[in-house]
């Protein structure tokens, strides 16, 4: 019950998606209804021909009755083929606007979200799913309206006829209700549950792929094969059970619905031989009887895809009830960061209420200095810098930029002034211009060759066959780990943010190019708040402050001489740096 409620409930939230194309669902139910009230007089004409005209061998009138018919299949069929053309559309752009709109709430979730769903298994959800809803505005739109329609004629028309026979000939559609109840939730149920299958599959692959190089570099090829089989065998198991249960629905349909027409056959042929019915009337109640269980047995049969497109619409309507942890209020500033004078205030943060990785952090960075975080491997140093763009938000405390609390301003134009060049370079698979016009899509060509300049990568770019088209393929895959990192920071340069932060920028950079890169760097940190994560004390050494983290506090923070001297835990870094480098 409690599923048939949230499915009832998630059906209620999906007409707003179905008002803005009601005008084309309008027309298309014109004509259908059309279509619909043409097939109405085929039954009685038959029997008008069979009682009347054959009888009496009327020539003339046949000929014209015959060129009537002739008509009205042309007519039935031009508002056949409008309606179903209408409906195409309605169902392309409904499906376009969810597709949309999933994107766009999938977008401002958290990032704790994608840390804890895999790409595969939301790729399946956004796109598999959603497809599946075709279904749903397929079967309930075209076939159940119009089914309904065709129905409700039929019966009357048959009570018209003989309304005995009638009765005799619906004995059989309470069976048809009992069955389709019967199957309904069940077919649902597994529905969805192949769906789930279905997305770990594309987790497994979508992981795998990706991961290919270390795969065969450790000759793993068969162990993933085993992985994929146990994924691949699940979901089969599902699809028989599935398969199965739509064959049993499907063949008890055809069978309830076989005894309509012998019920009809052996009581109007009863009628017929006693002389109380005559046979065209007996062959037009025929006809009008399929109009009955005609549109019964269609509805059985794709009550299948019917339910899944429920199970589907259910998975939908999850992720759209997954809320954004980092929201907006309508009375938001607008905001533009001129300074970007940066201030942490009692900032105490953790993910997923558990233990804190940030504790009462008390920090001011100020422009025109660089700033450098320093610490081991899970000290809190990238978890400080996400708070800043509002990744995520602190659980207590407040975060000013130029005197203004980030959570007071919108969120567009706070991360628009700040630039991040991450250890884990994200290229897009197009070429190094669009990669590098990310930072600012409508810069000219001149901009972004200088941007690439300042980051080092001109002179490795005009080297390639196609200079600044050359395709860098998935995530930039053909590039080397240092040319990426080189793109990704000319992007970021392009930007001109206020605030810039590089987490690990020129980790996979050789020396020679770090040194250029840090004499860039130096330049277009000039009147900007920088802020630097690295474990290289090449890269730190000549910061403005550096700032000590270890267990999510600050130990210290000073020029490098200063601390040098009086902090423990931070000379110890240098030291084991300097062993480092020396071997």
């Amino acid at each position: 019950m409690g599923n048939a409620r949230k499915t009832l409930k998630n059906l209620i939230r999906f007409i707003p998606f179905l008002k803005p194309q009601w005008k084309r669902l309008f027309k298309a139910a014109i004509f259908m209804l059309i279509s619909v009230i043409l097939s109405l007089p085929l039954p009685l004409i038959t029997r008008y021909i069979i009682d009347e005209i054959l009888p009496e061998k009327k020539l003339f009138f046949l000929n014209w009755v015959i060129l009537g018919l002739i008509i009205f299949m042309i007519l039935k069929g031009v508002s056949g083929l409008l309606n179903e053309y209408l409906l195409s559309l309605f169902r392309a752009r409904v499906i376009f606007d969810i597709n949309i709109k999933l994107f766009q709430h999938v977008q401002r979730l958290n990032l704790s979200f994608f840390k804890n769903v895999k790409t595969g298994y939301l790729m399946s959800r956004l796109s598999n799913d959603v497809s599946n809803l075709q279904s749903l505005l397929a079967g309930t739109l075209l076939s159940i309206f119009k089914d309904s329609m065709t129905f409700i004629v039929g019966v009357i028309a048959i009570f018209v006829l003989h309304w005995k026979l009638a009765i005799a000939s619906l004995f059989v559609l309470p069976f048809f209700i009992c069955s389709i109840y019967f199957f309904s939730g069940r077919v649902r149920k597994r529905s969805r549950d192949i769906q789930e299958k279905i997305a770990f599959v594309s987790e497994r692959l979508q992981e795998t792929l990706s991961a290919i190089a270390t795969v065969k570099s450790f000759r793993l090829e068969k162990h993933e094969a085993r992985k994929l089989v146990k994924r691949l065998r699940a979901l089969l198991k599902n699809q028989i059970k599935y398969n199965l249960l739509t064959s049993v629905s499907k063949h008890i349909t055809v069978f309830i619905g076989g005894l309509g027409p012998i019920i009809v056959l052996w009581y109007g042929g009863r009628e017929v031989i006693r002389g109380s019915l005559t046979l065209g009337t007996l062959i037009a109640f025929s006809a009008f009887l399929a109009y009955i269980f005609g549109p019964t047995q269609r509805l059985m049969n794709i009550n299948t895809k019917i339910q899944t497109s429920l199970a589907s619409l259910n998975r939908v309507f999850e992720l759209f009830d997954i809320p954004p942890e980092i929201t907006e209020t309508n009375t938001l500033k607008n905001f533009c960061i001129k300074v970007g004078n940066v201030e942490f205030n009692n900032i105490t943060f953790s993910y997923n209420n558990s233990d804190s990785v940030l504790k009462d952090i008390n920090l001011k960075l100020k422009p025109g200095l660089t700033t450098a975080l320093v610490g081991k491997s899970g000290g809190g140093k990238t978890s400080l810098i996400n708070l800043l763009p509002r990744f995520y938000d602190p659980q207590r405390g407040n975060i000013f930029v130029d005197g203004m609390n980030i959570r007071e301003v919108k969120i567009q134009d706070l991360r628009n002034s700040i630039g991040i060049v991450s250890q884990e370079t994200f290229l897009f698979t197009s070429t190094i211009r669009e990669n590098i016009k990310y930072g600012r899509l409508n810069a000219k060509d001149e901009e972004i060759i200088k941007s690439a300049k300042l980051a080092n990568a001109h002179e490795f770019i005009i080297k390639l066959p196609q200079g600044y088209e050359t395709e860098v393929g998935e995530r930039g895959i053909k590039l080397s780990g240092g040319q990426r990192q080189r793109i990704a920071i000319a992007r970021t340069i392009l930007k001109d943010p206020k605030i810039l932060i590089l987490d690990e920028a020129t980790s996979e950079l050789d020396s020679e190019s770090e040194k250029l890169i840090q004499d860039a760097l130096k330049k277009l940190c000039k009147n900007r708040t920088t802020i630097i994560i690295a474990h290289r004390f090449s890269t730190i050494i000549n910061a403005d402050k550096i700032v000590v983290i270890d267990k999510g506090s600050i130990l210290d923070q000073g020029r490098h001489r200063e601390i040098y001297n009086r902090c423990k835990y931070y000379r110890e870094l240098c030291e084991n740096q300097f062993i480092y480098q020396s071997n």
